[in-house]
C-alpha cells in the first residue's frame, strides 16, 4: 500500500504544484505574523516570570493551537477536491478556511494538551533532582514510553486531520477514529512517519527554504494520501463482503480467485518519474 500512498502524495503535489507553493508561501508569512504577536504579548510577561517555562509552554501552546489550522484547513481541503474529480481553485484555499479552520483549532488544541503533557512528564523522569537514584532506571523506562507515545501521537495526527475535513466529524470522534486506524494499519503507517520525518528533514538541511515554500504542502499532501488509500482499502473490504453475500458458494477451492490489488481510480497515480518530464499529456 506503500507504494500507492507515495505515488498519490507524489503527483497530487506536483500537478498543482504552483498554486501550493504560492499558498505555502501566504500561509508561512499568516504563521510568521502570529508568531511575531504571541511572542510580542508574551515576552513583557516571560521576563517578569523571570523565563518560567510555563510561559513558554503556554506561548507554545497558543502559538500552535492558533496557527496550524491554518495551512491544515487550507491544504487539506484544496488537495481532497482532486479526488472529487473536480479542478480546484486558489479560492478553495480560503472555501477551506472558512469550513474547517475552526473544527480543526480545536483538535489542534487537544493534540496539544496531549503533547505538552507528555513533554511535562519526560522533563519529571529525566530530572534527577526530583528521582531518586534507585528508581532512575524505571523512570528511564517510563520517559522512553512516553517518547514512543508522543510518537504515535504524531501518527494519529495524520489520520485525524483529513478525517475532520473529508467526514467532517468533531475533535472527539476524529481522536477516537485516527487511534484506531493507526492501530489497523502500523505498517504503512510507519513508512509514512518515515517519510514525513525526511521531508522535515530537507526543510533543516535547506536552512528554512523548503519549508517556506513546500514544505506544508508537502505533509498536507501525505496526510491526504495515507488516509484516501486506507479509506480505500476499507471500501474494498465492504465491497468485497457484499459481493460475497450475494455471489453463490464456491463448489471447489479451485473456483475461489485470489485477491488483486486496488487499482487506483486516476490515470495520473499510474504515471513514472519519467512523467515527469511530458506533463502536458495529463
Amino acid at each position: 500500500m506503500f507504494a500507492r500512498v507515495f505515488a498519490k502524495f507524489l503527483w497530487d503535489a506536483y500537478d498543482y504544484v504552483g498554486r501550493l507553493i504560492l499558498a505555502n508561501i501566504i500561509f508561512c508569512f499568516i504563521i510568521a505574523g502570529l508568531m511575531g504577536a504571541i511572542f510580542t504579548t508574551l515576552y513583557p510577561l516571560y521576563s517578569l516570570m523571570q523565563q518560567s517555562y510555563v510561559i513558554l509552554a503556554l506561548g507554545i501552546g497558543i502559538f500552535s493551537i492558533i496557527a496550524l489550522p491554518f495551512p491544515a484547513a487550507g491544504f487539506l481541503y484544496f488537495i481532497s477536491l482532486i479526488n472529487q474529480d473536480s479542478e480546484p481553485e486558489f479560492r478553495d484555499f480560503v472555501k477551506g478556511l472558512r469550513l474547517h479552520y475552526f473544527s480543526l483549532m480545536k483538535l489542534t488544541a487537544l493534540f496539544v494538551f496531549l503533547f505538552e503533557l507528555i513533554a511535562l512528564n519526560i522533563a519529571f523522569y529525566i530530572n534527577p533532582r526530583v528521582i531518586p537514584p534507585q528508581l532512575r532506571m524505571i523512570a528511564t523506562v517510563i520517559a522512553g514510553l512516553c517518547v514512543w507515545l508522543s510518537l504515535y501521537l504524531i501518527a494519529m495526527a495524520l489520520y485525524a486531520y483529513p478525517l475532520s475535513v473529508h467526514q467532517g466529524v468533531g475533535a472527539k470522534k476524529a481522536f477516537i477514529r485516527s487511534f484506531l486506524l493507526v492501530m489497523d494499519n502500523i505498517g504503512v503507517t510507519i513508512l509514512t512517519l518515515i517519510l514525513l520525518t525526511g521531508i522535515c528533514g530537507l526543510g533543516i538541511v535547506t536552512k528554512g527554504i523548503m519549508i517556506f515554500v513546500l514544505n506544508l504542502a508537502l505533509s498536507a499532501s501525505l496526510a491526504n494520501s495515507l488516509y484516501e488509500n486506507v479509506m480505500e482499502k476499507y471500501e474494498l473490504q465492504e465491497a468485497k463482503k457484499r459481493l460475497a453475500a450475494d455471489a453463490p458458494r464456491p463448489t471447489s477451492w479451485k473456483q475461489i480467485k485470489t485477491e488483486d490489488f486496488i487499482e487506483d481510480r486516476h490515470k495520473r497515480y499510474k504515471r513514472t518519474l519519467k512523467d515527469i518530464l511530458k506533463p502536458w499529456e495529463y
